[in-house]
């Protein structure tokens, strides 16, 4: 690594050091101040901090322009579907390496794949760099996101150089992050709230993608997200349990459209 990238790592580091110890709140919030940092150094817009199991994941930090991270438990934690995710999978079995989406799926492949435009639809970002904290059946990762061109390969030296510092200052307020079974709230991304209220007036899923501006696809996967996260496996008990939840008005189905 030459000086100049060494200066950068260094000035990097001394600036998720100074700003989580500066934050003011729970340790969600420190970490979103840690993510904050990193998000400037490679030049992202977007910034998340998820925790998973075999079962699925946390989102637990949110960064963006619009949502700066809260001490509100419920506002930032989202549960997402377990599935098969090139950009996460290998860190399940253990990676530790730093990519990115288009890396791990193939550029081709993330160009058309469902998963880019669920990213689009929910946070508004194309581009996604993993940069892992925890590996195994348990794990960690630091997620950043922007729109247009793929992380570079200076982004990710510049992270793999900081991530031993990130992963020992991140386990310090790891025991106070892993969340309770009864603070697991469930909470709907806006897309997903409106393909769910779509839903409940009996639309089909090719109806709902028209109105929704989305491909059947895409419907498709935020169809087994909102499952998943409402414990249900179709969609009249899907809207059923929304109803019981208040997610949607009480009533019958207007019919197939």
């Amino acid at each position: 690594m030459v000086d100049g990238d060494t200066t950068g790592s260094f000035a990097t580091l001394v600036g998720v050091v100074e700003d989580m110890a500066g934050a003011a709140g729970s340790p969600v919030v420190r970490l979103g101040a840690a993510v904050a940092v990193l998000m400037r150094a490679v030049d992202a817009t977007v910034g998340l901090v998820l925790h998973g199991d075999p079962d699925g994941m946390d989102v637990r930090v949110v960064r963006t322009p619009e949502v700066p991270p809260t001490d509100r438990p419920d506002a930032s934690e989202v549960r997402v579907l377990a599935g098969e995710q090139p950009l996460i999978d290998p860190i399940q079995e253990g990676a530790t390496e730093v990519t990115t989406a288009a890396r791990a799926f193939g550029p081709a492949v993330w160009l058309t794949s469902p998963r880019r435009q669920a990213t689009v639809d929910d946070w508004g970002v194309d581009q996604l760099l993993a940069l892992p904290v925890r590996a195994g059946p348990s794990w960690v990762v630091f997620l950043l996101g922007r729109s247009g061109e793929d992380f570079t390969d200076i982004d990710l030296a510049l992270l793999m150089s900081l991530q031993p510092a990130v992963t020992a200052l991140a386990a310090i307020l790891e025991p106070e992050l892993l969340p309770e079974p009864d603070r697991r709230v469930l909470r709907l991304t806006r897309r997903e709230s409106t393909i769910l209220a779509l839903l409940a007036h009996g639309h089909t899923a090719v109806r709902i993608a028209h109105l929704a501006g989305c491909s059947p696809r895409t419907v498709h996967h935020h169809l087994a997200n909102i499952y998943a996260k409402l414990g249900v496996r179709d969609r009249l008990s899907a809207v059923n349990r929304a109803r019981e939840l208040a997610l949607v008005p009480p009533g019958g189905a207007d019919g197939p459209g």
